[in-house]
C-alpha cells in the first residue's frame, strides 16, 4: 500500500469512527460492502436465534434437540464478526478473498439456515426466506448509508457521557415521585390489562416519534448555530491537530454549505447520541417499575385492579411474555411498567433541552465534538479539490 493510499484510508477510517460516513464519496462507501455488512447481519441473526431459543426454552414443552441446533447457529453467527475482522486486518489478497467468502456464508446462514431450523423443511420456512432476505438487503443498504458507524460513534459518546445521565436522573426525582403516584391508578391498570401488545407498541411508537421530532427540531437549530457562529470561535487547524487530516497536510480554507446528506448525517449522529441516553433512562425506569409492581402489588390486587377474568394458560393474573419469551411477571405489570416508563422518557427528552446542568455535562461536549468533525469535513473537501 502506498503512502498516499494509506493516508486516504486513515482519513476514511477517521470519518467512519466519528460517525460521518456521508461526507465520503459513494465509491468509498461502496467498497467491500458485502463484507462490511456481514457483521451487522450476523448480529441480527444472533438476536433472532437467541430469541427463538429462549422462547422455546421457557415454553411449556421445550425441545432439547431444537434448542441445541439453535445454539450451534447462534455460536457460529456470534463468531463471524471476529473472523471477518481478523481476515480484514491481515490485508492480503487471500485474506480479502476469504473475508468475502465468510461474508457470503454469514448471509447464507441467516437467509436460508435460520428459517429452516426455526420452521423445519416446510412451506412456512420457504415463505420466511424472502423476509430474511429483505432484512439482509436492508442491512446492506443501511451499511452503505453508514448507519453502523453513526450508531457506534453515538453509543461510544453516550457511554462516555453516562455521568450526565446519572446527574439528570437525580434531578428527575420529583418526576419519579409523580409517576409512582400515577403508577398506582386503577384505571391505568385496567387500560394496561385490556391493551394488546400490538396496540401497546403502536402507542410507544407514537410517543417515540414525538420525542424524535422534538430532538430533530432542537438539534437542527444547534447545527445551524454551530455552522454559522461557533466555528468562528475556534481555529480549524487546532481542532484537527493529531488527526489523519493534519498529517496529510489538509487544512480547511473555507466553509462550504453542508449538503442535504451531510446535514442529515450530522443531525443523525447527535439525535442518536441523545436517543441512546433517553433509551437508557427509560430502560432504567422500566426495570424500576417492574420491581415495584412485583414487590408492592400482590397478585390478587393485580387481578382486582386489572379486572382480568381468565387467561389462555393458568389462572389470573396472566403470565407475561417478552418477544415470545415467557417471564414470571404478570402481563399487566409488564404493560403498565413499559407505558409509564415511556411517558417518563418523553418528559426526559423535553427536559434535557432546558436543563442547564445536563447541557453543560452532555450537550456542550457533543457540540464540541461535532465541531471537530465539521472542521475535518471542510479540510477533506479542500484536500479532494486539490487532488482533482
Amino acid at each position: 500500500m502506498t503512502d498516499s493510499a494509506g493516508a486516504a484510508r486513515a482519513i476514511h477510517e477517521w470519518f467512519l469512527r466519528r460517525g460521518l460516513p456521508l461526507v465520503l464519496t459513494r465509491r468509498v462507501r461502496s467498497r467491500a460492502l458485502i463484507a462490511r455488512s456481514a457483521p451487522a447481519v450476523a448480529g441480527v441473526g444472533v438476536l433472532t436465534v437467541v430469541t427463538l431459543l429462549l422462547a422455546d426454552w421457557t415454553g411449556e414443552d421445550p425441545d432439547a434437540a431444537y434448542i441445541a441446533r439453535l445454539a450451534i447457529v447462534a455460536v457460529a453467527l456470534a463468531a463471524a464478526p471476529s473472523v471477518l475482522h481478523t481476515l480484514h486486518r491481515r490485508g492480503t489478497a487471500a485474506s480479502e478473498a476469504g473475508r468475502r467468502t465468510a461474508a457470503l456464508a454469514v448471509m447464507g446462514i441467516f437467509v436460508l439456515l435460520v428459517p429452516v431450523i426455526s420452521e423445519g423443511w416446510s412451506a412456512e420456512a420457504l415463505a420466511e426466506v424472502p423476509v430474511f432476505l429483505l432484512v439482509s438487503l436492508a442491512t446492506i443498504w443501511l451499511t452503505y448509508l453508514g448507519f453502523g458507524s453513526i450508531a457506534l460513534w453515538a453509543f461510544r459518546f453516550a457511554w462516555a457521557q453516562l455521568g450526565a445521565l446519572g446527574t439528570l436522573m437525580s434531578r428527575a426525582l420529583p418526576l419519579l415521585m409523580l409517576t409512582v403516584v400515577v403508577y398506582f391508578t386503577g384505571e391505568l391498570w385496567q387500560l394496561a390489562a385490556r391493551m394488546t401488545r400490538e396496540r401497546l407498541w403502536q402507542t410507544i411508537g407514537f410517543l417515540a416519534l414525538v420525542a424524535v421530532v422534538f430532538m430533530i427540531a432542537t438539534i437542527r437549530d444547534e447545527v445551524s448555530a454551530l455552522r454559522q457562529d461557533r466555528s468562528e470561535q475556534s481555529d480549524p487547524a487546532a481542532l484537527l491537530a493529531g488527526t489523519p487530516l493534519a498529517s496529510a497536510g489538509a487544512a480547511p480554507v473555507s466553509r462550504s454549505p453542508l449538503s442535504l446528506a451531510e446535514q442529515t448525517n450530522v443531525v443523525a449522529v447527535m439525535v442518536v447520541a441523545q436517543a441512546i441516553q433517553v433509551v437508557l433512562f427509560t430502560a432504567g425506569l422500566f426495570v424500576f417499575f417492574l420491581a415495584l409492581g412485583i414487590i408492592a402489588v400482590p397478585d390478587d390486587v393485580t387481578v382486582l385492579w386489572s379486572g382480568e377474568q381468565s387467561c389462555p394458560v393458568g389462572e389470573p393474573p396472566c403470565a407475561g411474555t417478552w418477544f415470545g419469551i415467557h417471564i414470571p411477571i404478570p402481563q399487566t405489570v409488564v404493560h403498565i411498567s413499559l407505558f409509564v416508563a415511556v411517558l417518563s422518557g418523553l418528559y426526559f427528552t423535553v427536559s434535557t433541552s432546558v436543563d442547564p446542568l445536563y447541557r453543560q455535562r452532555f450537550f456542550d461536549p457533543l457540540i464540541a465534538d461535532v465541531a471537530v468533525s465539521l472542521a475535518g469535513r471542510d479540510a477533506y473537501l479542500e484536500l479532494e479539490h486539490r487532488r482533482s
